[in-house]
């Protein structure tokens, strides 16, 4: 039975890294990214918010509509006035003008807010990209683990049989027998709450795809960002990120929406042309006026000053998207890197060491060279670096799509 152990402990750690990352289901990584933007509430509601800011935009480039006017004069008086012999109708259209260009720059402040509201929904779906990314690499790392806690309940199930065996024998002590079954315990303890992480991983990501609750086989790790990227490339495209782009857009609007304002000062005038009809001699003329609001007193004075303060506020929000990103660049970056590091140094030394130890340990207990507790730490090893590994590869990743989503490369 022991050597049946070590056959076992063999295989399992070689094929245990190789595991983590071989693709199982029909769930590929662009696939939830499309589900997302498809059925995500709150990307959907931003959509609409463009969409309102669209119409107005669209209403703001309307004329305003004219109005109709009937008007009749000297109607039922006395003696000669009686009746509709001394009647003056007047029939006029009255068309609002507004005056200065102030409907050009409100349509044009319409046009910048919409323009705005678009840039939001893509940065909207930069969010996503990174939330729902995160959340998939830490599902399909999660389905991974519970693979490990099983094979490594398994593993127990077989040491604590075989000490059984050898303590019939005379062979093996009581202590190693308590120990392994201390060891089978915890390990099936770790496989529950492995099980358990994992539904509530899938809960996580099924509530942003807007899905039912998906089955664990339906990840891959085919489809994730396994590339690298350097610093200098990080520098010359930051710049084009959406996170820039939409405070760049409303600085404009609030820009726009200061030369709107002080146009609004100008008043709208009010043209009225028509004719109007003598009943007493029957005759016709035309008649005609014009009248306006003088901007005395109200210049919008109090409106332009929040413009202003608005186009000022905006500046400062560009500048802190600037320093935010930066920021989370250099993190995500640095993530990367020491991640990239650990999984390339676990993966071609930690973890071939860890096996070879475990090979030694299983094959010098067989032989009573050492005692239980020696195999046990060496077991505890090997299970550590494994968790090791698959840590780091999912941080890596993690940290790749953060660089992808800050730089808006995933999310058009």
């Amino acid at each position: 039975m022991v050597v049946g152990v070590v056959r076992f402990m063999i295989i399992l750690a070689i094929g245990l890294a190789a595991n983590l990352v071989q693709a199982e289901g029909v769930l590929p990584f662009q696939e939830a990214l499309r589900l997302t933007y498809q059925n995500n509430p709150e990307l959907q509601a931003q959509i609409q918010d463009a969409e309102q800011a669209r119409g107005q935009a669209i209403q703001d480039g309307l004329l305003l509509n004219p109005s109709l006017n009937l008007q009749v004069e000297n109607l039922g008086g006395n003696g000669d006035a009686q009746g509709f012999e001394t009647a003056e109708t007047t029939m006029s259209v009255t068309q609002p003008l507004p005056l200065g260009g102030k409907r050009d720059w409100l349509q044009k402040a319409s046009v910048a807010r919409f323009e705005q509201m678009r840039m939001a929904i893509l940065r909207k779906k930069a969010e996503l990209y990174i939330i729902v990314g995160e959340s998939y690499v830490n599902t399909y790392y999660a389905t991974q683990w519970h693979k490990v806690t099983k094979k490594l309940v398994r593993l127990n199930e077989d040491i604590v049989n075989d000490i059984k065996r050898r303590q019939k024998a005379g062979a093996s002590a009581e202590l190693d027998l308590r120990l392994a079954e201390i060891s089978l315990g915890e390990a099936r303890i770790q496989q529950s709450k492995a099980y358990r992480e994992v539904k509530k991983r899938i809960a996580r990501l099924s509530q942003l795809l807007g899905k039912d609750l998906l089955p664990p086989q339906k990840l891959l790790d085919k489809g994730l960002p396994h590339h690298d990227i350097n610093w200098e490339v990080i520098k010359t495209t930051r710049d084009k990120s959406i996170f820039i782009g939409e405070k760049t857009a409303e600085l404009s609007a609030k820009r726009v929406a200061i030369i709107s304002v002080k146009k609004d000062v100008w008043p709208t005038a009010q043209l009225q042309l028509g004719v109007r009809h003598f009943s007493l001699n029957n005759d016709n003329a035309l008649v005609g006026s014009i009248n306006s609001v003088m901007p005395v007193f109200d210049r919008n004075q109090g409106k332009i000053l929040s413009a202003e303060a608005e186009y000022t506020q905006a500046m400062q929000n560009l500048r802190a998207a600037r320093l935010s990103l930066d920021q989370k660049l250099t993190v995500a970056f640095l993530d990367l890197r020491q991640n990239s590091e650990e999984a390339r140094r676990v993966q071609n030394s930690l973890l071939p060491s860890a096996q070879k130890a475990s090979k030694l340990a299983i094959q010098g207990y067989q032989k009573g060279l050492y005692s239980y507790v020696e195999l046990l730490n060496t077991m505890r090893i090997l299970f550590e670096e494994e968790r090791h590994y698959q840590e780091a590869h999912a941080k890596r990743d993690i940290a790749m799509i953060k660089i992808i989503g800050l730089l808006s490369k995933g999310s058009a």
